[in-house]
C-alpha cells in the first residue's frame, strides 16, 4: 500500500489479499491485485493526488470529453449494436434457443389448457404440491435425518420452552381462545 492511505484502505487491502489467497485466485499476485484494486477505489473516490489534479483540470475544460472516453463510448455502442443484431437474427430464426413470451392473443389460442392459479400456485416445484404431499416429503426428510444422526433431538427443557412459546402465540388469538373455552364449557 502507498504511504498516505487511510486505515480503512489498509484494512480493505488486507481483506482483498486474504480473500484472494483463501480462494486460490491470482497465484502469487494477490498483493499486487489487492493494491491495484484499492488504488483504483482511492482514485475513484478522489483520495489520491493525481485524482485531485485531474479533477481540477476537468473543471477547467468541460466542453469536450477526453479521447479515452470517446473511444470507450464508441466501443460500447458497437457492442450494443452487434448484440442487437444477434438478437434480431435469433428471433428471426425458427430454431431459437430462447422462447419469446406469448402475447395475450397467442395465449388465448394456445392448445394447452390454462389452469387458474388464483392461490399463487405454479405448475412445478415444492410449493405447487398439495399440503399433504409436502408433509409427506418433510416427514421422509426427518426420518432420514434421524437415521443419519444429524437431526436435532429436543431435551425436556427445550421442549418445555418451545411449548411455552407456542402456547403464548396461540393465546394471542382471542377468538380462537374463546372458541376453545366454549367447547370446554360444553363437556
Amino acid at each position: 500500500m502507498p504511504r498516505g492511505a487511510s486505515p480503512k484502505r489498509e484494512r480493505q487491502y488486507e481483506h482483498i489479499k486474504e480473500s484472494a489467497k483463501k480462494s486460490g485466485r491470482y497465484k502469487g499476485r494477490q498483493a499486487e491485485v489487492a493494491a491495484r484494486t484499492v488504488n483504483k477505489i482511492r482514485a475513484e473516490k478522489g483520495e489520491t493526488k493525481s485524482s485531485k489534479s485531474r479533477a481540477c483540470s476537468r473543471s477547467k475544460s468541460r466542453s469536450r470529453p477526453s479521447s479515452t472516453r470517446r473511444t470507450s463510448a464508441r466501443a460500447s455502442s458497437r457492442r450494443a449494436s452487434s448484440s442487437r443484431s444477434k438478437r434480431s437474427r435469433s428471433r428471426a430464426g425458427a430454431t431459437s434457443s430462447r422462447r419469446a413470451k406469448p402475447s395475450h392473443r397467442a395465449a388465448a389460442q394456445s392448445p394447452r389448457p390454462r389452469t387458474s392459479r388464483t392461490d399463487g400456485q405454479r405448475r412445478r416445484g415444492f410449493a405447487s404440491m398439495s399440503e399433504e404431499r409436502q408433509r409427506q416429503i418433510a416427514r421422509e426428510g426427518g426420518r432420514a435425518a434421524h437415521q443419519a444422526g444429524t437431526a436435532h433431538e429436543f431435551s425436556s427443557a427445550e421442549a418445555r420452552q418451545a411449548g411455552h412459546k407456542g402456547g403464548a402465540s396461540v393465546s394471542r388469538d382471542r377468538s380462537h381462545m374463546a372458541e376453545i373455552g366454549r367447547k370446554g364449557g360444553e363437556s
